[in-house]
């Protein structure tokens, strides 16, 4: 038989990621008062795990080594025991330390890295197993959600994304068709059209309906996209979207990636609670990606924080994709909140390209730490 003695914190990925990793037979979860509440979202996984819950006091040594040593006196002697200690206060931790070192037992501490440290070898290796976006979401309390995935577009989706970035990059004319769009629907109540059209400047014609864009100026075509979702890709900039989803795909640890993952609220599934636009599950932590083609705001910072502490905690990370530079305060407040950042372009000037972002990616994965 095998038995894991659990302590248990403020975060409870890292005891499932424990189960999954050595599945035991038995589980004994040493909780406090504080600490219990966090095993409701865990419980519904361990339907075939016989477990119990032993409380103590967080700050008393000998009261916690004592608990566990009770414990581990009514395991069989051919039993197999292990300790997660990546839980818990130090206090406790330091405690199930001394016992495994007197009794010449064993424990592990996960890390975010993919990795874990076995005690009392001290030595590290890779963490065999893989958690499910459904995992994640559901250890976290929310089990509804929508998504899209990369096969959901078509290839007339990519390739009128790719054109709509050409023309925002070398095409003066994009900056004054935003503008006049964001000045006679964006803020006001007048929501866009399916079809429609408008001159600015007297001589720029720009013309759309549900399948094609086209910009002309004095009659003659200089762009056209053509899409079933051009409207969408267009005026809502998804077009950005679904490019650092197509750059983020050939990335070699992404196990899956959803875009645009909506969470309904729980009563009213037809209002969204929150949207991420794009999510990159690495197999052991998530990671939400905020695409940004025009202004970054103080809000949409605010937001990513909420988003990832709400649905990932503190094992997944947050990246900003921005088309531009943000202003100087947007920076200082993504690094004051733990927020990577990656852009394109630095007053006007091209610093970086798309196709280095799965290396970012790289980078920031591989500073991530309990």
């Amino acid at each position: 038989m095998k038995h894991q003695i659990v302590l248990v914190g403020g975060q409870v990925l890292p005891l499932y990621i424990g189960i999954k990793e050595f599945k035991p037979d038995n589980i004994h979860f040493i909780v406090t008062k504080e600490s219990v509440d966090r095993l409701s979202s865990l419980k519904p996984f361990l339907t075939n795990i016989s477990f119990t819950e032993s409380f103590c006091d967080p700050f008393d040594f000998i009261s916690v080594k004592s608990i566990c040593k009770s414990i581990v006196d009514k395991i069989g002697a051919n039993d197999e025991v292990y300790f997660n200690i990546t839980g818990g206060t130090k206090v406790m931790v330091l405690a199930v330390q001394a016992l495994i070192h007197e009794q010449n037992l064993h424990g592990f501490y996960i890390n975010q890295d993919d990795k874990l440290l076995e005690i009392p070898e001290y030595a590290v290796r890779e963490l065999s197993c893989k958690i499910a976006t459904s995992e994640f979401f559901e250890l976290s309390g929310h089990n509804t959600y929508r998504f899209k995935s990369i096969s959901d577009y078509s290839s007339e989706d990519f390739k009128a994304s790719s054109r709509i970035m050409s023309f925002c990059i070398r095409d003066y004319r994009y900056k004054l068709i935003m503008g006049h769009l964001s000045r006679n629907f964006k803020d006001s109540n007048s929501p866009i059209p399916d079809s429609g059209n408008f001159t600015v400047g007297k001589k720029i014609d720009f013309s759309w309906t549900v399948d094609t864009i086209e910009i002309k100026e004095k009659n003659r075509s200089l762009h056209k996209f053509s899409s079933k979702i051009v409207n969408q890709l267009f005026f809502n900039s998804a077009w950005w979207e679904l490019i650092v989803a197509q750059e983020i795909n050939k990335w070699r640890k992404v196990k899956e990636l959803h875009i645009q993952f909506e969470l309904p609220f729980k009563t009213d599934s037809l209002h969204l609670k929150n949207e991420i636009d794009i999510l990159i599950n690495v197999g052991s932590k998530l990671i939400f990606v905020e695409c940004k083609s025009g202004r970054v705001k103080q809000e949409d910072i605010n937001k990513m924080k909420v988003v990832k502490d709400t649905y990932g905690g503190i094992i997944s990370k947050s990246i900003l994709v921005s088309f531009y530079m943000p202003a100087i305060g947007i920076i200082e407040k993504c690094k004051e909140l733990g927020i990577d950042l990656f852009y394109l372009f630095d007053d006007k000037k091209e610093v970086n390209t798309i196709d280095r972002l799965p290396g970012a990616l790289d980078q920031l994965v591989r500073k991530t730490s309990f």
